[in-house]
């Protein structure tokens, strides 16, 4: 088996064949692992995730592969089928009258059989904490719980990598909260899944394995969070704030005080046992 979930190499991409928006991008994601791609508007997520997608295609020289399978292969020119896609807008992705209805749409396509459509309908909806709105109309939902049933759809569909392309992005606090808790879960319930999150809100990468930090084109940090954080004076150079966990350990370690804690409830436990 592959040990990379996905292979990117010398990645190049211009809408106007004149500006570089991707200027020769290469990175490897490891299969299981949660990986954090983060930047501005203009820095390239955007479009390294259309590529990825399948949205755009790639050029002569660019290559992506999953799982060791070129996406220019015959393989992977009309489908991604390791690949699930859950993107920013949650209003553009239903296509059911119910939320039973918007996950069978995607097993229906793959002609599962009818006799085994529930009981996986109920697993992944079950997995995001959606049973009991089931036979719900999608305008009775809220933001986060309507990206919650994007996943379990995506996720009915077994993919190997799971792709959140701004998936937060127009949701409330609370819809952040709740699409941050989901994937703490996916984590713990399908550990051989890999989580590929495009996002520009440095507070969502606080529990990522590695984060990818783009800027004009390029990656111009990578590694685990510990070690990005730690260049936050190259973070702020490109507009990019340090999460407010980190902003709070920084100020105690300038006092002294050393704490482990990535979450706020801990940290204060950490504080005052």
């Amino acid at each position: 088996m592959n040990k990379y979930a996905l292979e990117v190499s010398n990645l190049r991409y211009s809408y106007d064949r004149n500006v570089e928006v991707l200027n020769d991008i290469s990175f490897n994601v490891q299969a299981g692992t949660y990986v954090s791609v983060i930047g501005h508007n203009g820095s390239g997520k955007s479009t390294l995730a259309k590529l990825i997608a399948g949205i755009l295609d790639l050029r002569k020289g660019s290559d992506i592969k999953v799982f060791g399978e070129s996406l220019n292969s015959d393989l992977f020119k009309d489908s991604r089928p390791d690949i699930g896609i859950v993107f920013q807008n949650p209003d553009n992705q239903f296509i059911g009258a119910t939320v039973r209805d918007d996950i069978a749409f995607g097993l229906e396509n793959k002609r599962v059989p009818q006799k085994d459509m529930d009981a996986i309908i109920e697993e992944y909806a079950k997995k995001v904490g959606m049973s009991e709105f089931l036979d719900k109309e999608p305008v009775n939902l809220s933001g986060g719980q309507k990206q919650r049933v994007a996943i379990a759809g995506v996720l009915a569909m077994k993919p190997r990598i799971l792709l959140l392309d701004e998936a937060t992005a127009m949701l409330d606090p609370r819809g952040k909260r709740e699409i941050k808790e989901i994937i703490l879960e996916l984590r713990k319930e399908i550990p051989d899944l890999t989580i590929i999150s495009i996002t520009h809100d440095i507070e969502e990468t606080i529990n990522s394995d590695e984060i990818i930090v783009m800027n004009e084109g390029r990656i111009v940090l990578q590694g685990p969070p510990e070690v990005i954080y730690q260049n936050h004076e190259r973070l702020t150079s490109i507009r990019l704030d340090l999460p407010f966990i980190f902003k709070i350990k920084l100020e105690l370690a300038e006092q002294g005080i050393h704490v482990k804690s990535n979450d706020i409830d801990a940290l204060v436990e950490e504080l005052w046992p």
